[in-house]
């Protein structure tokens, strides 16, 4: 069978843990956290593995993505690393942040660059507060472009990110929702080394969701039977 690559446009939505930055890492009155576990379902069975640094810049208000990306291109100009960014949107003690996520960089000694030159292109960051520090709980709502590669109907593995597959689900789920039924998949498949989260994409006029799995082991037989275990539940769910 032929397989499909295809480009589209959504967001990725999870529950992490957050811990404010504290030190000249980042510029001062600034407010910005980094996760110290990314993808919980993995790193929390792997703990010797390095864990890849991920940081969300707190932004002083809305910010376009559009804006956001032709910032990016500017900057990349101006630096001699590497680095990946987007609007995220971040929900915890009953407060909404908008947010730069930013990964790929390889130390926190970038991180006060890249936000010098972020505001010297006119990008406003939330001052700092004492009030957070660690957040055990944070609703991530990530803008995201996927680029999928269908191998099979529902299937998807992604061509960017490495260790990332997809598979369709034919309901919306609330996050509450994909986390009852995220726990019972687990609890029923006893499968370890890997991470959930709820994924959607935009085409012709529609939401399509899908389930993220992010793991180092081979994705087809993997997805298939959490596929299989998904389904069930969320036909019971909306039955």
């Amino acid at each position: 069978m032929e397989t499909k690559i295809f480009e589209r446009y959504g967001s990725l939505k999870k529950i992490e843990p957050l811990k404010t930055i504290t030190d000249d890492a980042i510029l001062p009155n600034t407010l910005a956290f980094e996760c110290p576990s990314p993808f919980p379902g993995y790193y929390g069975s792997k703990p010797s593995e390095e864990i890849p640094l991920y940081v969300y810049f707190i932004l002083d208000g809305y910010f376009h993505l559009e804006d956001l990306l032709l910032i990016k291109e500017k900057i990349r100009k101006e630096i001699d690393f590497d680095f990946h960014a987007t609007i995220a949107s971040l929900e915890f003690f009953d407060e909404t942040f908008n947010a730069i996520r930013i990964r790929r960089i390889e130390d926190y000694a970038q991180l006060r660059k890249l936000q010098q030159l972020m505001v010297e292109h006119g990008v406003h960051f939330h001052k700092k507060s004492r009030k957070y520090k660690y957040v055990e709980e944070a609703f991530i709502r990530i803008k995201k472009f996927f680029q999928l590669e269908e191998y099979e109907p529902g299937f998807f593995c992604d061509k960017v990110e490495k260790n990332h597959g997809y598979f369709t689900i034919d309901h919306h789920l609330e996050m509450d929702q994909f986390l009852e039924i995220a726990k019972e998949v687990d609890y029923n498949l006893e499968i370890i080394d890997y991470d959930a989260a709820l994924a959607s994409y935009f085409e012709d006029y529609k939401v399509h969701d899908m389930i993220r799995i992010y793991t180092d082991k081979t994705f087809e037989e993997l997805l298939k039977n959490m596929k299989i275990e998904y389904e069930k539940k969320i036909k019971k769910l909306f039955s």
